[in-house]
């Protein structure tokens, strides 16, 4: 049986976590993630994210996924391949007073500069 859209969110808000630090406020659909792999970002990343959007992410992702680790279902590749591109943006993000106007991050992963 595969995993529903609040069990995904829950997966990955539980992730986050896990790997640093993070706000959540699901009435928004935001989650701020404050430090990724127990280290503090140098801005925080908002994930504009709700469980259905997650979910419908994923799903859409999935056909993408699938070949790069077809040892998996299809979902769970598309989870591997978010957090590759989550981890990226991690490692690409820069203080605000360093970044351009212009963001080319995906609208679910920008800094606070960015969503205004």
């Amino acid at each position: 049986m595969e995993p529903t859209d609040a069990e995904l969110y829950d997966q990955l808000v539980g992730y986050l976590a896990a790997e640093g630090a993070v706000d959540e406020d699901r009435v928004q659909g935001l989650v701020v993630l404050v430090e990724f792999d127990h280290r503090p970002l140098p801005v925080p990343l908002r994930l504009h994210i709700t469980a259905t959007g997650f979910e419908d992410h994923l799903r859409a992702t999935a056909p993408d996924a699938a070949p790069v680790w077809p040892d998996v279902q299809p979902v769970e590749a598309a989870w591997r391949l978010f957090l590759v591109h989550l981890e990226e943006a991690v490692r690409t993000a820069k203080p605000p007073a360093r970044r351009s106007s212009t963001s080319t991050a995906p609208a679910w992963c920008r800094g606070p500069a960015e969503t205004r």
